[in-house]
């Protein structure tokens, strides 16, 4: 056997969207370098691009023979993950698998009940697979590695919980890193950004952390805000354009401005250095926070594109959710934004548990009344349900697969309305925001790439047809039930 590390980032399709850089593979190949040099050569592959299938994968593997397997896995990609699990075990059964991401925090006690699952990494991994290699490498206990969930001697074995660094500084993704995977090949794909302005884009993460309540959100390991300086965020994107000649920047911070100061400092630090550059934020920019001198700094500094996320329309639903933005000020802080020529976008959740459809309706109607530009209607979630679909996925008709986890699936409604009510909902909103006009000259005025903008829209009228097909075939079934009922 190599020494050979394989990295995975598995990918299963659930909507809008697609494939990124996998950030959390790149620094934790970063670590890699830093602790060992190359005494464990590194590839990466992303199961996104190229649509690669497990096949694929399998032949990666036998051709490789990796030393270790790292799996990068969202909540919905349990399947695959237990399937290449499986493939790398049956090829060589001393190759020693790791579980990382979203899916090993949510579903660790699950994932190390795999007999092909070694280790599970709980939180942000890169340390603690460092740590881990490193004890495996000098044959050392793996219980002091901090962050860790591992099965011994028929033990469930949990180590300390990990506390995240905060000086990111000393964190970076490596030259090596980044040549491990194709960037340009990501812009070829569907991204959350919509249409690019550049040619081709590259992700950073400016901090890590959100101290805010929200309770449907699990986008981050860490409720403690933690930022990099501005000098050293300024330094990343210098040797990104000179190097890769990157023009187009994504911040995918969980919220980029939750120190103020802070993100003025950069911007200006960006405008002071002359950096021709052009920056999206579809990720995390807090719309209750945002102020007017931010908002003309990022104009200033590039930004052609933020999102932001408002979730709901309703005050009890905001609430509820414990997001409690004041949707007054949001409307002007989305108006503002709009009005710098930025282009806006707002993210809005469909079918909290409890809400009613005319909850629905007030939120509806403040993305359809508002200056945004863009709006993404999702069907709210819980993530932690991915332990019931565990412990139900054995079962005969068991009701639900691990796809259905995602924010895109059909089957499921936590709201007081059916499943396919809620889908109508979701179609009500797309049809209500995209089908006015005034919204699409303005949207064409301000986007940068015209047919992209145009070709934008025609694969948005083909999903709302798609929508509207599903909705005429539910309620075709429906009545035909009804009829048999009747006739019965």
């Amino acid at each position: 056997m190599e020494n050979h590390i394989l990295l995975i980032r598995t990918y299963v399709p659930v909507g809008i969207g697609g494939p990124i850089p996998p950030m959390e593979l790149l620094y934790s190949a970063s670590q890699i370098e830093k602790e060992f040099g190359n005494s464990y050569p590194l590839k990466i592959v992303d199961m996104g691009i190229g649509d690669l299938s497990e096949s694929d994968i399998q032949a990666e593997i036998e051709s490789l023979n990796p030393k270790f397997i790292l799996l990068h896995a969202m909540a919905w990609e349990a399947q695959p993950v237990h399937n290449i699990a499986s493939l790398a075990k049956n090829h060589n059964p001393h190759t020693k698998v790791i579980v990382l991401g979203q899916l090993a925090t949510l579903a660790k006690d699950y994932l190390v009940a795999d007999p092909n699952i070694d280790f599970v990494v709980v939180g942000e991994p890169e340390l603690t697979i460092k740590d881990l290699l490193s004890a495996l490498e000098n044959r050392r206990d793996c219980s002091q590695v901090n962050g860790l969930v591992y099965e011994k001697d028929g033990v469930v074995i949990m180590t300390k919980e990990r506390v995240y660094p905060h000086d990111l500084d000393s964190i970076e993704i490596s030259s090596l890193s980044w040549d491990l995977i194709d960037v340009k090949a990501y812009a070829r794909y569907a991204n959350w950004n919509g249409a690019l302005k550049e040619n081709f884009y590259f992700p950073i993460l400016t901090s890590r952390g959100c101290p805010f309540p929200c309770t449907f959100c699990l986008e981050t390991y860490d409720k403690q805000f933690r930022a990099r300086s501005p000098q050293n965020v300024i330094a990343e994107i210098k040797f990104l354009q000179d190097k890769y000649k990157v023009k187009e920047i994504h911040i995918f911070d969980a919220v980029f401005n939750y120190n103020n100061q802070r993100a003025k400092d950069i911007c200006q630090a960006i405008i002071d250095a002359g950096i021709k550059v052009s920056l999206a934020f579809h990720h995390g920019i807090s719309d209750d926070i945002m102020t007017d001198d931010l908002i003309d700094l990022l104009k200033k500094a590039g930004t052609y594109k933020v999102v932001y996320g408002v979730e709901a329309g309703s005050l009890r639903i905001q609430k509820l959710i414990k997001k409690n933005l004041n949707l007054s000020h949001v409307k002007e802080v989305i108006r503002k934004t709009s009005a710098a020529g930025i282009l806006t976008g707002g993210y809005f959740m469909l079918g909290f548990a409890t809400e009613t459809e005319e909850e629905m309706d007030q939120t509806i109607d403040f993305a359809v009344n508002s200056d945004l530009d863009i709006a993404s209607f999702f069907k709210a979630t819980e993530y932690n349900d991915i332990l019931e679909i565990y412990r139900t996925k054995d079962r005969k008709n068991a009701p639900l697969n691990f796809q259905d986890v995602s924010y895109y699936s059909v089957k499921r409604s936590m709201a007081r309305v059916s499943s396919s009510e809620l889908n109508a909902m979701i179609f009500k909103a797309q049809r209500k925001f995209y089908l006015s006009p005034k919204r699409l000259l303005r949207g064409f005025c301000k986007y940068p790439h015209k047919l992209s903008y145009l070709k934008n829209i025609l694969n948005a009228s083909g999903l709302m047809l798609q929508a509207y097909l599903i909705q005429s075939l539910e309620m075709e079934g429906k009545e035909k039930d009804l009829a048999l009922q009747k006739t019965s």
